[in-house]
């Protein structure tokens, strides 16, 4: 079959990555900090005040990634995706606006999170899965890396505005930046099907306008893939993964300070090299998953996590620390990757959003035990160490998960027969 010189997949992969880098992850893992810092200072609220909005907000999202799923499978990203940045941006704009209320602040955070959940990785990957087969585990990196650069760019961009302008003001930029830079770029390349270009998945073509009637995705209805037992192995799995993640997370300055003696200046240092490995994990794990089963990419995730575990506890020394944080980050880079790619090749393209939603969900609801957890086990024990090396025992559980899945079953029964019907269109058309 012949393949266009420039695959628009790729404008896909791009306008998916811009909504990622600016969704409303990045800019609470890297700019909530900075914001709500500046707001306490001017109101005088606690580090408590401030923690509790965090934690709402992280509540909120988990409990609605799941009811993405739905309005997404129905009507595509790229509608749901730019309802969700101008959400998204409206609400920014109506945080600025709050005075000295915790129950103002906490109840517009609530909102925020409740409108934002569709600007991260969920509401762009049915659009990835439907364009690209072969090559879908690297599209999925490549966009989920916008992530990482988000990360990035953030928190660099809201201490400028905050220091210029102050909060209120660099709130409204953001909001400005949603709505005009990033929804009109999502708008612009994000495309929910290949079809009607007359492609298939991965650039190859089938003819002028591949049917275009309302499409019948290949693979498994959400109360089918319910009952499987991959499904809730796939869900426990994600769960750990989450609860270990985030336990490390938070923590990390108390567990390098008093474990490798290391200053504020070299924990920052070590946390920088480890988002920037979070970026190469992203898309090294888009690659490995286009060569090598899934399962087996989520077994070498959890392994990398505990090797960096293990390095915190048995080479407490600055430069090998920083080695384990690289580690860590790459380990990190892969959970993006494995859930939406796991999802579609083992229940088909049909319900893959409501799956990822659900694996979100499972993710982040493990996320909202894992700091608590690690932070008793720390006060019961005295350090560290035996937290750490709990964690490193407890990633048996969700490698063993992994090895149990087998084969995709998508591979032959869901995917196969879209592609056949669209070539039989092709060719049948005069």
């Amino acid at each position: 079959m012949a393949r266009q010189a420039l695959f628009p997949g790729w404008k896909v992969v791009a306008g998916s990555g811009v909504g990622i880098a600016f969704g409303s992850l990045p800019l609470f893992a890297s700019g909530f900090g900075l914001l709500a810092a500046a707001m306490a200072r001017q109101y005088g609220w606690h580090q408590a005040d401030v923690a509790t909005a965090a934690t709402i907000f992280l509540l909120v999202q988990t409990l609605v990634f799941p009811l993405c799923g739905w309005p997404l499978d129905r009507w595509g990203s790229r509608t749901f995706a730019i309802a969700n940045i101008l959400a998204f941006a409206a609400v920014l704009a109506l945080l600025s606006q709050i005075g000295n209320s915790l129950s103002q602040f906490y109840l517009v955070f609530a909102l925020l999170s409740f409108v934002s959940a569709g600007t991260n990785v969920v509401s762009y990957a049915r659009a990835i899965s439907l364009w690209f087969s072969r090559r879908r585990g690297i599209a999925l990196g490549i966009a989920a890396s916008g992530q990482a650069v988000g990360s990035f760019l953030v928190p660099v961009l809201a201490q400028k505005g905050i220091a210029l302008y102050g909060w209120p003001a660099a709130l409204l930029i953001l909001a400005g930046f949603e709505a005009l830079v990033c929804m009109p770029l999502v708008a612009l390349l994000v495309r929910d099907d290949p079809r009607p270009y007359g492609l298939l998945p991965d650039g190859e073509t089938a003819g002028p306008q591949v049917d275009i009637a309302p499409r019948v995705d290949p693979g498994m209805a959400m109360k089918d893939v319910l009952r499987t037992a991959t499904f809730w192995k796939l869900a426990a799995a994600f769960a750990i993964m989450g609860m270990s993640f985030y336990a490390i997370a938070p923590n990390i300055v108390y567990i390098l300070t008093k474990i490798a003696g290391m200053s504020l200046a070299e924990v920052a240092t070590v946390q920088a090299a480890g988002g920037i490995a979070v970026l190469f994990g992203r898309v090294g794990f888009g690659l490995l998953l286009d060569r090598i089963h899934a399962p087996l990419v989520g077994v070498a995730a959890v392994a990398l996590f505990a090797c960096s575990c293990l390095i915190y506890v048995v080479a407490p020394v600055p430069a090998l620390v920083a080695v384990g944080a690289v580690i860590g980050g790459l380990s990190i880079g892969g959970e993006s990757d494995l859930m939406p790619y796991l999802a579609s090749r083992y229940f088909g393209t049909r319900a893959v959003s409501r799956i990822f939603g659900w694996f979100l969900f499972a993710f982040f609801l493990g996320a909202t035990v894992g700091p608590v957890a690690f932070a008793q086990l720390m006060a019961s024990t005295g350090g560290a160490q035996m937290p750490l090396l709990l964690l490193v025992a407890v990633q048996i559980v969700p490698a063993a998960l992994f090895l149990s899945l087998g084969r995709y079953p998508a591979s032959a029964a869901t995917e196969a027969p879209l592609v056949s019907r669209a070539m039989a269109n092709s060719l049948t058309r005069p």
